[in-house]
């Protein structure tokens, strides 16, 4: 017990009041059911009676869609004299006929409004024409639409041939394909097997994907290709409307107070936590900083290398908001005990954002848990954060009661019991204060990520060239992963010959010292447009909801034949190479990603040294060795 708490044992107490007032028990009113809370419990998939969260799906046809910049994007492409098909691509949920149906109603209505009639006719047409069997619209400049909504429908030869056809639509017309990456790529593989009467044009496609990934260009350079991997989609996008996340936050707790009316008359308002969580979300003072610190927890997810999708977001935003818990659930507990508050603390959406109370088959239901619990701020030990948290500002729901952790211990299992509680409110405390902060500088910090700031200053422009700190701890990190830990700032870098990378014994060969001062650490979008040799910006960071998930260290060439080699780190795998160079590590529980690195770094091994020197590094020593008359061996300090 600390005697942080101690001192607190004799001024604790329960709230009898809330943000409301007091209850007064005499007045009864009736036990009122949100339907606006049912729709958005809608994207939970955790229950049975829960409908799938996809657009076709989607009843409530009067709530509007997150603007995504894609639709944008090709609403441009199809107007192109030279676009013949598009392929929409990437993990299923990203909402690819979503954007389909967005698609046909802005064509259908020009620059009318978007009626809810509108979209519900859109999504029978396209429920009846999305094998692309027939043209489902046209373009502003005329020309037909056709639109394979799903590839995967289709077995892999029937795919094929369709890809074939659709790389020529009839009528001068315009293709537009939705597959799932794993699909599209069975497809191809088909149609490129020629012994199988397969056409090998398909292939178009999948080069047009890598080059994507390599180059961040969607179009091919005829212009009549243009593929869209949604895997780059973020959900907080790094633009002023912050991306889907902060949007749906405040379309569900800001906007239309009606929608949250019938709570104002609901007995339980003043011990339900689903209308605590829109409470505070929509707090005038503090709700913008809290949604922020949501929306940064996101972005930090997917920079440490995770692939949330529109579905994932929109569950976890769902089970956030509600607490999994709907409005019977909160009556039935009102009903039980109307003043009783220590039930409702695993529900407030700073606990529930990790989904503490989730079992593991739920969790791989939404992927996305996984990645957010990694960065749980409630985890995170820090002494500056924790001797300021205080019990006595747990808020109108207490984690639990204090004369639960407070008593005198007389057994193991009791003080055992007792470290358990105070885990478990610490926890809590934590997790309250993070969002509640509004000291935003050491966000990544308190998510267990020390290099976060770095990783996020390498995309800023403007930042200072001579400022050489995260090139040298990257370069540092990588010379650790070979097993090199040199004291100081050093001007060159090691290489190893890769015979002794990771395990080696006392001395190991040096294959190659590069100078410092060439290498440059760079965003993801700075990389492609290096590798493409241009200043123009890549094609998809206008064309999906854009954030910068990892950085690169390049490596300039050695030999003139040779390209410059880099090393891609997401946030992940920078905080990794950062504790290295701090001494840090662990070869069994990181051997993915040293092996990686090595193989990386291995294309930089120089095996075409023929002279008869040999650079080694004994110890942290740099040793000559040298081949004389007689083949006699000697050594000199280098």
């Amino acid at each position: 017990m600390t005697p942080h708490l101690i001192y607190r044992q004799a001024r604790w107490r329960l709230k009898s009041c809330s943000a409301y007032g007091p209850v007064d028990e005499g007045q009864q009113m009736p036990l009122e059911v949100n339907k606006h809370v049912q729709r958005i419990r809608r994207y939970q998939p955790f229950d049975a009676d829960t409908s799938e969260m996809i657009y076709e799906l989607q009843a409530d046809w009067t709530q509007s869609l997150f603007p995504v910049v894609t639709l944008k994007y090709l609403l441009d492409a199809i107007e192109r004299p030279t676009t013949k098909t598009i392929v929409l691509t990437g993990d299923a949920g990203h909402g690819k006929t979503s954007l389909c149906a967005s698609l046909l109603a802005e064509l259908r209505v020009d620059a009318e409004p978007i009626t809810p009639e509108v979209r519900k006719a859109v999504f029978l047409e396209l429920s009846g024409a999305g094998d692309a069997s027939r043209s489902i619209g046209q373009t502003r400049s005329g020309r037909p639409l056709y639109i394979l909504s799903d590839l995967s429908e289709l077995s892999p030869q029937a795919g094929a041939r369709k890809l074939v056809e659709l790389l020529d639509p009839p009528d001068e017309g315009i293709a537009i394909i939705c597959a799932n990456e794993g699909q599209l790529r069975k497809c191809v593989a088909e149609d490129d097997n020629l012994g199988k009467g397969g056409t090998g044009r398909a292939k178009i496609l999948v080069k047009t994907l890598t080059e994507g990934i390599v180059r961040g260009q969607v179009t091919d350079p005829d212009g009549t290709v243009t593929v869209i991997n949604l895997n780059y989609q973020s959900v907080a996008a790094d633009s002023d409307n912050g991306g889907l996340i902060p949007w749906v936050l405040k379309q569900w707790t800001t906007n239309q107070w009606s929608r949250w009316k019938p709570c104002e008359t609901c007995d339980a308002r003043n011990v339900c936590p689903i209308l605590a969580n829109r409470n505070e979300l929509n707090d005038l003072t503090r709700g913008p900083q809290r949604r922020a610190a949501i929306r940064d927890v996101f972005a930090a997810a997917e920079r440490t290398g995770a692939v949330i999708t529109t579905r994932q977001a929109l569950s976890v935003t769902s089970y956030m908001l509600t607490g999994g818990l709907s409005c019977e659930n909160v009556h039935a507990k009102y009903q039980r005990s109307h003043s009783n508050r220590l039930w409702q603390a695993p529900h407030l959406y700073h606990q529930a954002l990790f989904g503490d109370r989730l079992t593991q088959q739920q969790r791989h239901l939404v992927p996305a848990f996984f990645a957010l619990r990694k960065l749980d701020p409630g985890k995170v030990s820090r002494r500056q954060v924790d001797d300021r948290l205080d019990p006595d500002t747990a808020g109108d729901f207490p984690p639990a009661d204090a004369s639960s952790y407070l008593q005198k211990v007389r057994t193991n299992r009791d003080v055992q019991k007792q470290a358990e509680q105070l885990r478990g409110l610490y926890t809590f405390l934590r997790r309250a204060d993070f969002f509640n902060s509004d000291d935003d500088t050491d966000r990544f910090a308190r998510m267990g990520l020390q290099a976060g700031d770095d990783f996020v200053r390498v995309q800023d422009k403007n930042r200072d060239p001579a400022d050489t700190r995260v090139r040298d701890r990257f370069l540092k990190g990588l010379e650790a992963v070979q097993g090199i830990h040199r004291a100081g700032s050093n001007p060159d870098f090691f290489i190893l010959d890769p015979a002794f990378f990771t395990h080696r014994a006392r001395a190991a060969v040096i294959s190659r010292r590069v100078p410092s001062k060439g290498v440059e650490v760079v965003d993801q979008v700075t990389q492609w447009q290096r590798e493409a040799g241009t200043g123009t910006t890549p094609e998809m960071q206008n064309a999906v909801e854009w954030l910068n998930r990892a950085i690169y260290i390049r490596i300039p060439a050695i030999a003139p034949n040779q390209n410059a080699v880099s090393v891609e780190a997401d946030l992940l795998r920078f905080e990794l190479l950062t504790r290295w160079a701090a001494g840090l590590r662990s070869e069994v529980q990181h051997e993915a990603e040293i092996r990686g690195l090595s193989g990386s770094l291995a294309e930089l091994a120089d095996s075409s040294n023929k002279e008869d020197e040999i650079q080694v590094l004994v110890g942290n020593i740099m040793r000559k060795l040298m081949i004389d008359v007689g083949d006699k061996i000697r050594s000199v300090r280098a």
